[in-house]
Parts: structure tokens; C-alpha cells; sequence
């Protein structure tokens, strides 16, 4: 099990100025936004305007917090995001414009390189205790809010909102909360070439 706590993620600011990013996880290691297999990240967003274009990856997004956003993808309708609402996927290559709703918001990002690894997001409530292990390749877990704790080598570390925690196939992790706290999973899967 791997502990990534959001405060050993320094934000790299973007080009454009319009936010920064926080990288949670890429692979391989030494990956940069070109050739990466996998990434998953934190964007603190605070203007309007284009989002980057991945060619090649496949996209899921959700927002955490703030009001939201509305997206135009290139030959679809506006869509507008909300926190609390379902994942969009779409194609890092398909053109998008944002407008955010009412100030400043904070989303989650999760990319795979098209054609070898895959993803799939869900929500969890860790309600009490929970102990989860991991069928895919790796799961990473965020929190949402303070008051998690991680049990490691018999003892409990407190999680603030949106660290992560990432096991391997086989692997399991004990989490446990006074009150219900909402999770997010992520599922990352090699595929293979046939």
C-alpha cells in the first residue's frame, strides 16, 4: 500500500496561467504529459478557457469542489458540472472550452493512454470501517473530507481530504471514519494486445 498525501504534491501552474495541477500518480515514473500510460491529478481552475488537448488518452473528470463548470465539447451539447455528479469521460483530443460557473473549482482527473490501460471511477461511503481489496492492477482511493483514517502496520494514520491511498492486485487496505465520508475509486487496468 502506497500513501500519497496531497501536501507532498507541490502544484505545477499552467502555461496559460488559468490554474495548477496537482499529479497524484503517473506511469511510468519518469513520464512526461506526452508519454505517460496513466495519470491521475488534482486541477485547482481559475479562469475560463480551452482545456489541454491529450491526443491518444482518454479522459474522466469530475469536480470537487466549487460551483462547477460548463464544457463544450466539439460536437456534443453543453454540458455542465457539478460537484457530486457522475464522471464525464470523453477523448483528450476532442476540443473543449470551459466557463466556470461561479468562481474558482477544484477537479480530478484520470488518463489513460488509449489502446493500454483503462480506468473506471465510482463513489464509495466508508460508513464505520472498511476493509477493500484491489482486483485490478491498482486501485486508488481519494478522500473527500477530513476524518479517514488508514490503519498501516497496526496502527491508524488520519487522512486529510483528498489524500489517496493505492494498492496493487491482491493487496487490501482497512480504512475507518466516526461518521460516513464519501470515497472515490479508481480502477486502473492494463490491456492487452490482441
Amino acid at each position: 500500500m502506497t500513501l500519497i498525501r496531497l501536501q507532498d504534491c507541490p502544484p505545477s501552474p499552467w502555461k496559460n496561467g488559468g490554474g495548477s495541477t496537482r499529479q497524484l500518480l503517473i506511469a511510468p515514473a519518469d513520464a512526461g504529459l506526452d508519454d505517460f500510460d496513466y495519470r491521475v491529478s488534482l486541477a485547482s481552475v481559475a479562469s475560463d478557457g480551452p482545456f489541454s488537448r491529450f491526443d491518444g488518452v482518454d479522459r474522466q473528470l469530475l469536480i470537487l469542489q466549487g460551483a462547477g463548470l460548463e464544457l463544450q465539447l466539439e460536437g456534443r451539447d453543453r454540458l455542465r458540472l457539478t460537484p457530486g455528479g457522475a464522471p464525464l469521460a470523453f477523448a483528450g483530443e476532442t476540443p473543449a472550452q470551459s466557463r466556470l460557473l461561479d468562481g474558482p473549482l477544484t477537479d480530478f482527473n484520470v488518463m489513460t493512454r488509449r489502446g493500454r490501460y483503462r480506468s473506471r471511477l465510482d463513489k464509495l461511503m466508508l460508513d464505520g470501517a472498511l476493509e477493500l481489496g484491489s482486483s485490478a492492477e491498482l486501485t486508488l482511493l481519494l478522500t473527500l473530507e477530513d476524518g479517514a483514517r488508514l490503519w498501516q502496520d497496526g496502527r491508524p494514520l488520519p487522512l486529510a481530504a483528498w489524500d489517496a491511498a493505492l494498492i496493487r492486485r491482491g493487496e487490501t487496505l482497512r480504512l475507518q471514519a466516526e461518521r460516513p465520508l464519501p470515497l472515490w475509486r479508481v480502477e486502473l487496468e492494463t490491456i492487452d494486445p490482441a
